[in-house]
């Protein structure tokens, strides 16, 4: 838990300070844009290819077109006119197109400034500002900038509510010029930001730290209202389309480079279309905020710090759908923010959810594996490694249950002899010490011939063969165990003032269940039947230092081994003597002393 927490922890600072991958970013916040219904009282006077065609190229117009169109507009009771067009010439009909604006006292023509440069002051600053013709910028009602701000991947999402020049001038933008017009106000020369806003027409227009504004667009290119100026000029069109509305000019003839790539389509859109969407997100109060910095980090801890904490205590299918939900949860939360202006960062949160989700799937696979690390060298220590490795896959693929299957076995049971007199001269401390070293013994010849050590009872030891994973010579390996042990035990060197320590081993082969036995909560693997009992009773009767084997599994070994058969013997639990067999030596050890005493 603690790791995933610290790596989400990692990946929001990173996300706070580095920002990686902010692009992606701005390209995953133009998805959001959805088209919706424009503002009616604004209409686009397009400058198209049929206007170009009918009156030439556009340097060569006389003005008193301009004039003849702002008239025309003025009769249709239009309440604002904005030119995105730059009059900067001075031509010999100057005089006619400002008394016609002068008349109309409602147009506003454009300024534009030239080669941005860097600035002490937050204002979008250039070298200088083109301004029209003087006598054209005193007849107009207002003048405003007509630059866009250039974005990430060239896509424009703001524009400078206000721009300044290198001696200090402000300028407002033409499509707030235009809107003051509209409503019959001054434009203000104070765009002083307070909290975030600047307060323009009785609204709190927010903008970022270079009092520029997110443009809230309605839709693709063509989404206003649009006429051609050749209509205007002509008065070939329907006054209804522009009363008591703003009118744009523009171009928007095919090569013209005024158009610019915007979140909204792969197709570039008209200056004069970007003004009126920046318009519409004035006069509608539709504003975008960009969530800042801190913001997206408390979401992005939120997120962390609630998978990081939740998912350890969760299973993996869990876990997944509470990721899943999370996922689909925040993008259904960044929509809605959407629509209500806010603009949450996409990308941090929702990379944040996978990065936990697979810290937290890495820790747990690497703690299983630890633990099963673990599991089979604690198994290791009673079982040999192959045994181990079927128990647990036994177990992953849920076939360890409750229950049993019955199959042939070969049980060994092992007894010190004489340990409880032994027992009575000795220390506690000294018993334990030559238990366990005696024990070691068979327990590590058992181990190197395949036997599951399943049980202990003092100084009592039950093995098995042939369970849970299949052994054809387990008889044969269990007879090789128990001769190696006694082999071993009678090697030992030991002092004179300390007791010789010898085993009874019993075997025995037959049927048995083998399986979980127990409850749900707490199930041991074994062997249950009839061949455990006769194998512990057939122990219960072997001398120190000797091997004695049941009928069945002399059958299987008697080719390999040299053994006598010894009187029936008569067990607890038998109505009829049972044959035994002490085993003597191994057939291909005949160059060695008998591994087993005779005596």
């Amino acid at each position: 838990m603690l790791i995933a927490v610290g790596v989400g922890l990692v990946f929001a600072l990173i996300t706070y300070f580095v920002q990686p991958f902010s692009s992606t970013q701005w390209r995953l916040s133009d998805m959001l844009f959805v088209p919706r219904e424009p503002s009616p009282n604004i209409v686009i006077a397009a400058i198209d290819d049929e206007t170009l065609a009918q009156y030439g190229r556009w340097g060569e117009w006389p003005r008193t077109l301009h004039a003849q169109a702002i008239e025309n507009l003025t009769d249709a009771k239009a309440m604002a006119i904005g030119y995105d067009v730059l009059f900067a010439s001075e031509t010999a009909n100057d005089s006619i197109l400002a008394q016609a604006m002068e008349d109309a006292g409602n147009v506003v023509i454009a300024v534009a400034g030239e080669q941005q440069i860097n600035s002490p002051n937050p204002e979008v600053t250039f070298q200088q500002v083109i301004h029209p013709a003087a006598i054209l910028e005193n007849a107009s009602a207002a003048t405003g900038h007509v630059s866009v701000l250039i974005g990430d991947g060239g896509i424009v999402r703001e524009i400078p509510l206000v721009i300044m020049d290198a001696a200090n001038e402000s300028y407002p933008a033409l499509m707030l010029s235009v809107l003051y017009t509209h409503f019959g106000q001054t434009v203000p020369s104070d765009f002083t930001v307070d909290d975030g806003a600047i307060r323009l027409l009785d609204r709190d227009v927010p903008v970022d730290n270079t009092k520029s504004m997110r443009i809230n667009y309605a839709g693709p290119p063509g989404t206003y209202t649009t006429i051609s100026y050749a209509d205007v000029i002509q008065d070939n069109f329907d006054p209804e389309l522009v009363k008591f509305k703003m009118v744009l000019v523009g171009m928007t003839a095919t090569g013209e480079p005024d158009s610019w790539v915007t979140p909204v389509s792969p197709q570039k859109m008209y200056g004069v279309e970007i003004h009126a969407n920046a318009m519409d997100t004035i006069l509608n109060q539709l504003y975008l905020v960009e969530a800042g910095n801190g913001m997206t980090l408390l979401i992005v801890l939120l997120m962390v710090g609630g998978l990081g904490f939740a998912l350890p205590f969760l299973n993996l299918r869990w876990g997944a759908l509470l990721s899943i939900l999370l996922f689909v949860a925040y993008v259904l939360a960044v929509f809605f923010s959407f629509d209500y202006g806010h603009i949450l960062n996409i990308l941090y949160p929702l990379l944040a959810v996978p990065i936990v989700y697979v810290t937290v799937l890495i820790c747990r696979i690497t703690s299983v594996q630890a633990d099963r690390r673990e599991t089979r060298n604690i198994f290791g220590k009673y079982v040999s490694p192959q045994v181990a490795r079927e128990i647990l896959n036994l177990a992953d693929s849920d076939r360890l249950k409750l229950g049993g299957v019955r199959r042939e076995v070969t049980v060994l049971f092992s007894d010190i002899r004489g340990f409880t007199a032994m027992s009575e001269k000795m220390s506690p401390e000294a018993v334990v010490d030559t238990l366990n070293h005696y024990l070691g013994i068979i327990i590590d010849c058992i181990l190197a011939n395949g036997g599951m050590i399943n049980k202990f009872a003092g100084d009592s030891i039950m093995a098995i063969w042939n369970a849970p994973q299949d052994q054809p010579d387990h008889s044969m390996l269990a007879v090789k165990a128990a001769v190696e042990a006694q082999q071993a035990a009678a090697n030992i060197s030991i002092d004179a003032d300390q007791p010789r320590v010898q085993f009874g081993i019993g075997i025995n082969t037959g049927p048995a269940l083998a399986g979980s036995i127990g409850t749900e909560g707490r199930a041991e693997y074994t062997v249950i039947g009839d061949t455990v009992n006769l194998a512990s009773r057939i122990c219960s009767g072997t001398p120190g230092g000797q091997i004695w084997i049941g009928p069945l599994t002399y059958e299987q070994v008697k080719t390999i081994v040299e053994s006598v058969e010894l009187a029936p013997q008569s067990f607890k639990g038998k109505a009829e003597p049972v044959r035994v067999y002490q085993v003597l030596k191994l057939r291909n050890e005949e160059g060695k002393e008998p591994s087993a005493s005779t005596k």
